[in-house]
């Protein structure tokens, strides 16, 4: 299987190394999935992985909605691109907020625009306003909440994945050049973004990262 360039998944990466500074100490990877993407970014004293199905990349098997940790058990939690899957959210932010020590730290990344996933358990899309009330609810106060992209690189995602899904793309001999031209248009899509200040650019985006801290 061939790594084909998302618009998305660029930037994601970029805004999480962003704000890594805010992760550290004892760390939870919440849906950590098939391997840590993101770890290298922290600096932390321990890294500790959760999935739902034990795995090579897990340390701890458990849901968001009930995470097999006692209180106050960790410095920071990340939580990447899971919480559209998870149907009880405001569990699961009960959960952050209840293994998270005082003052510690909720990184969260989430979509708005998105297609289809691992159905049939794709329950979600996020809005900066939602991110902010279901943190704010648990009781977290809320320190950076941040969009990803504009409306060109949102269009210039949409279009790579829905190759890859009509055409297996990823899996053919295609697909490497099919990845240099996407990655010429998103790069050129990324760009006229961050040139476009307009509230219409401003509206269309691939999702938030969402920066949380639990009252020391």
């Amino acid at each position: 299987m061939s790594y084909i360039y998302q618009t998305d998944r660029i930037e994601l990466y970029e805004q999480i190394k962003c704000h890594s500074s805010f992760i550290k100490g004892r760390v939870l990877d919440v849906g950590a999935g098939s391997f840590s993407r993101y770890k290298d970014l922290f600096n932390f004293d321990e890294y500790i992985k959760m999935n739902t199905e034990i795995g090579k990349n897990t340390d701890i098997i458990g849901k968001v909605e009930n995470i097999p940790s006692e209180d106050t058990a960790f410095d920071s939690v990340i939580c990447t691109q899971v919480l559209g899957d998870v149907y009880e959210l405001q569990k699961a932010f009960k959960e952050f907020y209840r293994v998270l020590r005082p003052g510690g730290v909720l990184l969260l990344t989430e979509n708005l625009f998105d297609s289809l996933h691992d159905e049939p358990n794709d329950f979600w899309r996020f809005t900066q306003h939602s991110l902010r009330r279901l943190a704010q609810d648990a009781g977290f106060e809320v320190k950076v909440l941040e969009r990803r992209g504009g409306y060109r690189s949102v269009l210039a995602q949409m279009k790579a994945r829905y190759l890859i899904e009509r055409f297996s793309a990823n899996k053919r001999w295609f697909a490497r050049p099919l990845s240099l031209i996407l990655k010429i248009s998103g790069k050129w899509a990324q760009y006229r973004d961050r040139k476009d200040k307009s509230y219409a650019n401003q509206i269309f985006t691939h999702g938030y990262i969402l920066i949380a801290q639990k009252n020391a």
